[in-house]
């Protein structure tokens, strides 16, 4: 990845391609083409990638939070044994069905329902594919976040307790302090998730590369574009398939940033209370 990616910036300028504010690859398909003003701006994607990705964690981190607070704090042992199963299950759906009912069943909804109260919505949007990435989600933050907290010292919760603190009391000012170092690093693996996540982008938000932040609009990423450039041409030898691999570079840089901020914070957190 990195020796293609020097040859696409050989050809590509790298300040034109983090700083540009248009993606059109198509452009610039012959070697003689591959000046052509604007075609590889990497800013549309970052921007789509970013915005599915913070509408998946609003929906996934405090549904799969407040899960696993009441799996770990308020659920019977009887409850766990059903509700874990299941959550795991979920998480272990395929993507492409996830894509489905985003693409058949939420998209469509949407669109009715802006429709409805006077607000243009696309056929694909940012929102349909954030919901249902959120929903995918939700079983990882929440699994997570119950070792987390299951795994906070019964020594602090028989303390709070001895001091005259309810069980909500414990929660709120002793367990989820005392989690938290942990249950940010979950979180922060659940958005290197997101941002990996191609198949429900494709179907549900589409590949046009559109610089907004609006999610009622369509949006693209970049997984999806490094999909879009391989598909049908293997050769590499020009600047539109060779900013595959310049993406993934990005993709790379961008994930195993967040995976060892995760592991820094989980390492700390393990160090302090075990």
């Amino acid at each position: 990845v990195l020796f293609e990616s020097i040859r696409f910036f050989n050809q590509i300028p790298i300040f034109d391609f983090l700083f540009g504010t248009e993606w059109s690859p198509q452009i610039a398909i012959r070697a003689d083409q591959v000046g052509a003003s604007g075609a590889f701006g990497v800013i549309p994607l970052l921007v789509g990638t970013l915005l599915i990705s913070a509408i998946a964690m609003l929906v996934a981190v405090p549904t799969g939070l407040m899960s696993a607070i009441y799996l770990a704090e308020y659920a019977s042992k009887k409850t766990r044994d059903v509700v874990k199963p299941l959550l795991e299950i979920l998480a272990g759906i395929p993507t492409i069905v996830y894509g489905f009912f985003a693409a058949i069943t939420v998209a469509p909804a949407i669109r009715s329902a802006g429709e409805s109260i006077g607000l243009q919505v696309a056929s694909e949007s940012a929102l349909a594919a954030g919901l249902v990435m959120g929903v995918m989600i939700i079983p990882f933050v929440s699994s997570l976040s119950d070792d987390v907290i299951t795994a906070v010292p019964q020594s602090m919760r028989d303390g709070s307790y001895g001091l005259g603190a309810t069980q909500s009391e414990t929660i709120r000012r002793v367990i989820f302090p005392a989690a938290l170092p942990g249950i940010v690093g979950g979180v922060l693996l659940a958005i290197s998730r997101a941002i990996g996540e191609t198949m429900i982008v494709v179907m549900a938000a589409g590949s046009v590369a559109n610089l907004t932040i609006n999610p009622l609009e369509a949006v693209t990423t970049v997984t999806v574009q490094i999909v879009t450039l391989l598909v049908g041409d293997q050769e590499f030898d020009n600047a539109k398939t060779l900013a595959a691999f310049a993406l993934g570079l990005i993709l790379f840089l961008i994930t195993l940033g967040l995976n060892f901020l995760a592991l820094h914070v989980v390492k700390k957190y393990r160090e302090q209370y075990d």
